[in-house]
């Protein structure tokens, strides 16, 4: 067991080699304004509507919008921005005053409909109503002082990748559902953690089982984090990176230090801190 005098001189290491990782690393206050949703006419054919109706009644396959589902996905993209690691939300204009809000995120719904398709079930003659659902939205993150852009992402949810169901309201519970974790592992991905090796943790032959990092509680790190680890090299004057292995984190130590568990690439980590070559750890989820 490690003694009180150990895990202080972690913290010490941590202040000394962590002040650009606190930059690189710190909680963004993000208030979610409004995304934009405007109800779509339905589409005009030139064919004229009864001959339209007619023809959706044979392909037996029916889109419509879903307009009273818009605060359901607002919602959801504000649950699922509270699940980035990074970000701490604030639903709306209203910020603690003691918090300044880094960025403000807006948008627009693009579309909300869902697909009903008569479908003739196995060993049996009648066709029953089945549906599936789809979302678009485009969020926009800007900087809260100068309004600027600073990253436009469109995501979409739609039929691929999962079955039909018997009712609207479960259709759209999966896709809003979907659309949640795309969110979410788009900006945990955008905005990683980075962090550095503090020490090493226990070593078994040519193996590195554990690894303490310069990251903790104070920037909002989580038990079961994963991070890929670099090999930074140059070829030409340009840096490279060579994925050697993966951690984990799997206890939080202090404010500034966290025990990670090498969950792959134990003797290329090992081989790389033996030969004192630089290290890149990035968040990956």
């Amino acid at each position: 067991m490690r003694t009180k005098q150990t895990i202080l001189t972690f913290l010490f290491i941590a202040f000394s080699m962590g002040m650009k990782a606190q930059s690189e690393n710190a909680l963004q206050n993000v208030s979610v304004m409004e995304l934009d949703y405007t109800v779509k006419e339905a589409p005009k054919s030139d064919l004229g509507t009864v001959v339209s109706a007619v023809l959706d009644v044979l392909a037996d396959q029916t889109t419509s919008e879903q307009p009273g589902y818009a605060e359901a996905v607002r919602a959801s993209v504000i649950t699922a921005l509270g699940y980035v690691r990074r970000f701490q939300v604030t639903d709306g204009r209203q910020v603690a005053p003691t918090d300044e809000t880094n960025i403000i995120v807006d948008g627009t719904i693009n579309y909300i409909s869902t697909t009903l398709e008569m479908k003739l079930q196995p060993n049996k003659k009648d066709k029953i109503p089945q549906y599936y659902a789809q979302i678009g939205v485009t969020l926009n993150l800007k900087d809260a002082a100068t309004g600027t852009v600073l990253n436009s992402q469109v995501f979409e949810v739609n039929k691929s990748g999962w079955a039909w169901v018997k009712s609207i309201d479960t259709a759209m519970k999966n896709a809003l559902e979907s659309l949640r974790g795309r969110v979410m592992k788009y900006y945990n991905t955008v905005y990683p953690y980075s962090a550095n090796i503090l020490e090493r943790g226990t070593e078994k032959n040519d193996k590195q089982k554990e690894l303490y990092i310069d990251l903790g509680s104070m920037h909002g790190l989580q038990e079961g984090t994963h991070f890929d680890v670099y090999v930074i090299g140059s070829i030409g004057g340009k840096e490279t990176r060579k994925l050697i292995g993966r951690l984990k984190v799997r206890q939080i130590e202090g404010d500034e230090v966290s025990l990670c568990k090498v969950v792959s690439g134990k003797k290329e980590i090992k081989a790389a801190l033996d030969a004192q070559q630089k290290i890149l750890i990035i968040s990956t989820d």
